[in-house]
């Protein structure tokens, strides 16, 4: 007979308590019931062990999505950066070029100026046609010299 109430009726009700049966099974259940509540404790630890681990992750990826966005408009600002200095050193040869073909022209006008005014020089004092053309000869050549003092300038500006 079981000592069970459920299974053995009013008479292994109290065999059971009797023979300390009934208290047995409150023991277990209860030893099982603390095992039971020791596992959802630990469960429930685990649980926010994974949602701090979670957390941390969101922030690390929400700290990667702000590096990344601040990447990507470092990036666009040096293209901005690229493209303008690209657009400047286009320039730059565009003025070297200039430079390489107007030195020699000036250097050639001048020589020629030069070369008219030697030549007046002694044989137009007084004349006042000879004087007019001297004078306009060393207005050019200053106009000369000042063009090639600002060509010198721009490619001493360009070669830093």
């Amino acid at each position: 007979m079981s000592t069970d109430p459920r299974e053995g009726g009013l008479a292994g009700g109290i065999k059971g308590l009797s023979t300390g049966a009934y208290d047995a099974r409150i023991r277990e259940r209860e030893d099982r019931l603390a095992v039971l509540r020791q596992v959802q404790g630990e469960l429930e630890t685990e649980r926010d062990d994974l949602e701090y681990t979670k957390a941390q992750r969101k922030q690390k990826v929400a700290a990667e999505r702000a590096r990344v966005r601040r990447m990507n408009r470092d990036i666009a600002a040096l293209n901005r950066r690229v493209d303008s200095l690209s657009a400047s050193a286009n320039r730059n040869d565009q003025r070297v070029r200039t430079l390489r073909t107007r030195v020699p022209q000036i250097q050639s006008q001048s020589a020629r100026l030069q070369s008219d005014l030697d030549a007046l020089e002694g044989s137009g004092l007084g004349d006042s046609e000879a004087d007019l053309r001297r004078a306009q000869l060393e207005q050019q050549r200053a106009s000369l010299q000042a063009e090639y003092d600002l060509l010198n300038q721009m490619s001493l500006d360009l070669a830093r």
